[in-house]
């Protein structure tokens, strides 16, 4: 189980579920889904070299790589992910990538002249490079949040569930369709 302490600092978190912060975990995550799209749209308006997909493809991998790790580990497990489906996925994110590329090179060719460049170069490291590490940071934030609050209502309703459960607090109890009191006890 995860923990947050708030240390008694200024400004850490608090113990009061935020809507504001799940919202933000999950536009980090749609975020997240629409980089690497962006990043092949990019290359393309920049004419790089559709050798950048399989950087942008690895890139992908990795960071579904480093999720699954991440779930595992909150799931309580301590084995790694199974890799016998990074080739059909990666072959199938290169396949996303290469048709945003190609459609985006078609609607550029319409009003301008198109021409690729024939080399790879430090544009291409650069667009897959930080496009990843923009994409590890925000699922890490967002997994961050998240998981703060999930602590938080977990919390929440242990002490819910905890108080309910006195005997001689609560209410009233029917039990198989008889009244009883906790006095008659």
């Amino acid at each position: 189980m995860i923990h947050i302490s708030s240390g008694g600092q200024p400004g850490g978190p608090t113990n009061e579920l935020s809507p504001g912060s799940l919202r933000l975990a999950l536009r980090l995550r749609l975020a997240s889904l629409v980089a690497f799209p962006a990043a092949a749209m990019l290359a393309a308006i920049a004419q790089r070299s559709f050798l950048i997909l399989l950087l942008l493809a690895g890139g992908m991998m990795l960071a579904s790589w480093i999720e699954r790790i991440r779930l595992l580990r909150a799931a309580g497990e301590t084995r790694m992910p199974h890799p016998g489906a990074f080739w059909p996925g990666f072959a199938a994110r290169t396949g996303l990538l290469l048709g945003i590329f190609i459609i985006t090179l078609g609607v550029l060719a319409l009003f301008r002249d198109t021409s690729l460049a024939r080399s790879f170069g430090w544009p291409d490291l650069l667009i897959a490079g930080g496009t990843t590490l923009a994409v590890y940071l925000m699922n890490l934030a967002s997994a961050r949040l998240a998981a703060g609050q999930a602590n938080i209502l977990a919390s929440q309703f242990n002490a819910s569930f905890h108080s309910a459960r006195r005997p001689g607090d609560g209410p009233d109890n029917i039990i198989e369709g008889e009244f009883t009191s906790p006095d008659e006890r």
